[in-house]
């Protein structure tokens, strides 16, 4: 189940009166093994009680990742598809991905 989708299912217990911990029991039942963490519903249910209104994640603080942008992700299935010898320190080379992204992609 798509976190979404469970995300929007707690806005709606939320603007129902719904306790949190009843959320959880809700969600766990109806999305068994796949329902997000307990603390995880209950940030939601915490941060849609203050007033938040969208479902989807904030965007993170930080630098993206560009070694698994879909460029260069195509770029590497070109490579590997001309010559399957390429190692994986040619194929970061020839594609320009630092050697800190690949140690950490490990």
């Amino acid at each position: 189940m798509s976190e979404i989708m469970e995300q929007s299912a707690i806005k709606f217990c939320v603007r129902n009166g719904i306790s949190a911990a009843e959320t959880l029991r809700m969600c766990q039942k109806a999305y068994g093994d796949g329902a997000l963490s307990q603390a995880r519903v209950f940030a939601w249910h915490r941060m849609f009680k203050e007033g938040r209104e969208s479902v989807q994640d904030e965007p993170r603080a930080g630098r993206p990742s560009t070694s698994t942008d879909v460029i260069h992700v195509q770029k590497i299935r070109d490579l590997v598809l001309e010559n399957r010898r390429l190692t994986v320190r040619d194929l970061t080379d020839l594609v320009g991905i630092s050697d800190v992204s690949r140690r950490l992609k490990r």
